[in-house]
């Protein structure tokens, strides 16, 4: 905070003109009562500290949110730094805002609650200002003159930047659970018979804990860093969903049950497939954090995957890929074609909240590419073989290599196609005809040199063995 005040003590003093054509200490009086201007006066940990001019029609919380406002804009317009920046936003919000001493020029001392006026609207917490008040503003300590409140209540933690942390309130001697509770926010209705509350007190050193259950209607008085829980049965009244999409009559979000609702309701409230529905390629995906687990990150599952690995180096490449996959897809093998067929499971498999499927028109076609003279899709023609396609791309190119593969399309898996065997081929299957590539006399040259180089090599171990042994 003292970072703040030094920065700000120029650049404030500008924002109030009134100010400076007014002595506050002359004998301007008359003239600042005819503008209805008084002066306040603001010290403690606050953001800035000094007198200010006010107006007699201001309220302490006004009063306060003006200089407040005021001295963010012109400290933070200042600052050039991001970091810098982040800081001091951060440490300019952390202020008290409550049992906040306002001091009248009579003696009058006056408590201020600016944030329960801000739940509550009691004007009694916010009162009208006057001439010569003081507002002193307590030290903020949340790590040390904290309550905290969690459970069923409406507002049980805070998010600041990034970080989601507990609700701490500032504790004020006198405070009772149900001022704890009304800073929460109130109990979230979405509980049932929310009657109880427990409160955990550790004792001055925190060596032992004292755990004290009482009833929310005798409105317990609370301590000094007393951590409150109000006790309910959680609810699993929650919006569970998944999206389907593609090829059914009612696409979009159908809404499950937790853990009891199967692929084949999903697919019935969404009006079942249409007639050019492809259900070989189908999917289910549910992503690769299937446990939900909160500490979830790729990097870490990654490195939990290899650390008792012993798969060879040539093999390490080929598992970062599969892994990847894993990661972008995490799909669910599932026979679409069986689902509405009693005699297997499929229909069975139960799915999960924010479940993904989708299910692609029906492609009765065949790509073919690589080294064949037309490259492209072709009509799939049942019980046909590899090389009635390679045909009907106008046959292999001169430039090709003597190896033809066959790529799955619902698995891409890799075969390698032997002329002697007969394969099945399927719409939405891939036929590759990869290219031999042109060897120069320099690559042929490289290579008997290699070969030299390592009989070579094999010779002169063969010679000082022969040596060796005479």
């Amino acid at each position: 905070m003292k970072i703040i005040k030094s920065v700000f003590v120029l650049l404030f003093i500008s924002q109030f003109s009134i100010a400076q054509s007014i002595d506050l200490n002359s004998s301007n009086s008359s003239a600042m009562a005819a503008l209805n201007i008084i002066s306040v006066t603001v010290g403690g940990d606050f953001i800035v500290n000094g007198t200010f001019p006010a107006s007699q029609t201001e309220r302490v919380d006004q009063f306060i949110t003006r200089i407040y406002n005021e001295a963010k804009v012109a400290t933070l317009t200042a600052v050039k730094d991001p970091n810098t920046f982040n800081r001091l936003k951060l440490e300019m919000e952390s202020f008290a805002k409550r049992d906040i001493l306002l001091k009248r020029f009579d003696g009058e001392e006056i408590k201020i609650d600016l944030a329960r006026f801000r739940l509550t609207g009691n004007f009694e917490l916010n009162p009208y200002l006057k001439n010569g008040d003081v507002i002193i503003f307590p030290v903020l300590d949340l790590d040390k003159n904290f309550i905290e409140i969690t459970g069923a209540v409406n507002k049980d933690i805070v998010v600041n930047e990034d970080l989601t942390i507990p609700l701490k309130i500032q504790f004020v001697e006198g405070d009772m659970l149900s001022d704890a509770i009304l800073f929460a926010q109130g109990i979230n209705p979405a509980y049932k018979d929310v009657t109880k509350a427990e409160i955990s007190r550790l004792s001055y050193d925190g060596g032992t804990e004292e755990i004290i259950v009482v009833e929310i209607a005798d409105d317990f008085k609370l301590k000094i860093g007393d951590r409150i829980r109000v006790i309910a049965d959680e609810t699993q009244k929650r919006n569970f969903r998944v999206r389907i999409e593609g090829e059914v009559n009612k696409p979009g979000y159908i809404y499950i049950t937790k853990d009891n609702t199967t692929i084949k309701e999903v697919i019935e409230k969404a009006g079942g497939f249409k007639a050019n529905a492809g259900l070989k390629r189908a999917e289910l995906i549910r992503g690769s954090n299937v446990y939900n687990s909160p500490i979830f990150s790729q990097e870490f599952e990654t490195l939990m995957m290899q650390r008792m690995s012993d798969i060879q180096l040539e093999d390490s490449l080929s598992f970062l890929i599969d892994n990847k996959l894993r990661y972008s897809r995490g799909n669910l093998t599932l026979d679409f074609t069986k689902i509405f067929d009693d005699e297997y499971n499929d229909g069975k498999f139960i799915v999960k909240d924010d479940d993904y499927i989708f299910i692609p028109e029906k492609i009765d076609l065949v790509y073919v590419y690589g080294q064949v003279a037309n490259p492209g899709y072709l009509e799939y023609a049942e019980d046909e073989d590899v090389f009635y396609y390679l045909d009907k791309a106008g046959g292999i190119g001169n430039t090709a290599k003597d190896e033809i593969y066959l790529i799955e399309g619902n698995t891409r898996a890799w075969i390698e196609v032997d002329e002697d065997e007969n394969y099945s081929i399927a719409p939405g299957d891939f036929i590759w005809i990869p290219k031999d590539p042109p060897r120069t006399f320099d690559y042929y040259l490289n290579r008997i040199g290699n070969i030299a180089g390592i009989v070579g090599g094999i010779a002169t171990v063969v010679l000082l063995l022969i040596q060796v042994g005479k």
